[in-house]
């Protein structure tokens, strides 16, 4: 297979030998996790309210006013936590308000005040939807004694999956040294490889930060389906010997209309014959006319094999996919902390890929290699 990943700073680790696994809350609730206030273990049904699964109940806000007032889990491992530990998080609510939202912040404490490390985006709402909860993934930029989650939103939460992997660069695989490549798919804007456009949809560019700056996009200004058959207005993604159960999937995108009542998102989605099936929609993707703000990245691990993926719009106006990379993974040596697409320009960044300065301390990327910033 074609390998596209020339230009890639890899910092990843594998489900092998050499990694570990600190916490998961599927295999164990006592290792590892400890509830307090009104957090409890408890069980929350989703599938349209239909199936119960086990979860960590946050009935609660874990802050009140600014500090902490003890709704929380709190994370523990010998040792403390380490800076590229990989956290999957996952989880879902139960209202039938469809206008309830709610979220679970990973957050570190220093005496009563809490600092939030990452805030979950797709918990689903199992009333409402026949969906499983979407997996979301943080890898911890800085060592911490202790981690805690809490509830971030206007009703009670579950989560329904927590597991912490130990990462860095003593448990790469090959035991340390430079990284190894994992096997690349596909990778726009890089490359338009594997990527193909059919019916309205084509490549071309869409503004962002408050329509000032112009970046690359596939842009889909139509609706994919009409009355549930497929149109053909959607980008086909193809890999040698198609898609694998397991394959992570990073997306991000924007959309441009003055009107911010509009919104719009992209379904990753298969086809038997016309008629499509949706198994991921975007939620984060950004109006780029309204905000100065850049895409936000989602990511989407696939469920099942599929001899071809198809992307289309999904929402009330023109949308564009700005980043979309898809690298192999599954199985016992899947990968659980994502590439980052950095060019060896003697730039610095963190290990989401975000870009920072000198200033920036903890394990930063540069020039394709792993350092601590001190």
């Amino acid at each position: 297979m074609k390998k596209i990943f020339t230009l890639l700073a890899v910092a990843f680790m594998a489900l092998g030998a050499q990694a570990q696994t600190l916490i998961d809350f599927k295999q164990s609730q006592e290792i590892g996790i400890a509830v307090s206030g009104t957090t409890t273990i408890d069980a929350v049904k989703i599938k349209t309210n239909t199936t119960s699964i086990p979860g960590i109940k946050f009935a609660n806000s874990y802050s009140t006013e600014g500090a902490s007032n003890g709704n929380h889990a709190e994370l523990t491992v010998e040792g403390g936590f380490k800076a590229g530990d990989v956290i999957t998080i996952a989880g879902a609510f139960n209202n039938a308000d469809d206008t309830k939202i709610s979220k679970v912040d990973i957050f570190t404490l220093d005496g009563t005040t809490p600092t939030v490390l990452f805030t979950t985006q797709q918990f689903i709402n199992g009333r409402l939807v026949d969906d499983d909860p979407v997996e979301e993934t943080y890898t911890l930029e800085a060592d911490a004694e202790k981690l805690y989650l809490g509830r971030n939103g206007n009703t009670g939460t579950f989560v329904t999956t927590l597991k912490v992997v130990r990462g860095g660069t003593e448990t790469t695989i090959g035991g340390g040294g430079d990284p190894v490549e994992p096997a690349g798919e596909i990778d726009f804007p890089t490359s338009q490889d594997g990527i193909t456009v059919s019916g309205t949809t084509t490549f071309d560019a869409v503004k962002i930060k408050t329509n000032t700056t112009s970046i690359p996009g596939v842009k889909f200004a139509n609706s994919y389906s009409s009355e549930g058959v497929s149109n053909g207005n959607h980008a086909e993604l193809t890999v040698e010997g198609g898609f694998k159960a397991g394959d992570v999937f990073i997306i991000a995108g924007a959309f441009n209309n003055a009107d911010d009542s509009k919104i719009s998102k992209v379904d990753i989605f298969t086809l038997d014959g016309t008629t499509p099936t949706a198994l991921f929609t975007t939620q984060q993707f950004i109006n780029g006319r309204l905000v100065d703000d850049e895409p936000v990245e989602e990511t989407y691990t696939l469920t099942v094999d599929a001899d071809k993926l198809y992307l289309g719009r999904n929402g009330n106006t023109g949308t564009f996919v700005t980043r979309l990379l898809v690298t192999r993974g599954g199985g016992e040596t899947g990968i659980v902390e994502l590439p980052v697409n950095i060019k060896y320009n003697g730039a610095i960044y963190n290990l989401q890929g975000q870009k920072v300065d000198a200033s920036y301390r903890g394990v930063v990327i540069m020039n394709g290699k792993k350092i601590v910033n001190k």
